[in-house]
């Protein structure tokens, strides 16, 4: 993948509501990402960043604020995921998985 390893584009924007993207996912959301071998709950912290991200264009430290998770966990998060996702297969995977993520809170959100 050509991008950086925390790059996430705007591919939900107009479709996913980000004021219904809670910081710590609900477990059904993240089934997608329990196939990963990562470390649980910071790939979880970092999918619903990259979920709010992807439905609204914003930076990972601007999605972060605002889903209310501090910079120091931003940070931890990366530090810890960063490594796992640059081992092969990893970044590929997770990003395969992030799409199946944002169409579960997807249509979560439709009435």
């Amino acid at each position: 993948m050509g991008s950086h390893p925390f790059t996430q584009p705007a591919t939900n924007r107009g479709r996913l509501d980000p004021r219904t993207i809670p910081a710590v996912l609900p477990e059904h959301w993240t089934t997608p990402l329990d196939e990963l071998d990562a470390p649980r709950r910071q790939l979880r912290r970092d999918a619903a960043i990259r979920v709010v991200q992807m439905a609204t264009g914003r930076s990972r430290r601007s999605a972060a604020l605002y889903l209310g998770i501090p910079l120091g966990s931003l940070h931890s998060a990366i530090v810890i995921i960063g490594p796992w996702q640059k081992e092969p297969g990893n970044a590929v995977a997770y990003q395969n998985a992030l799409p199946r993520v944002a169409e579960i809170a997807i249509a979560e959100g439709d009435p």
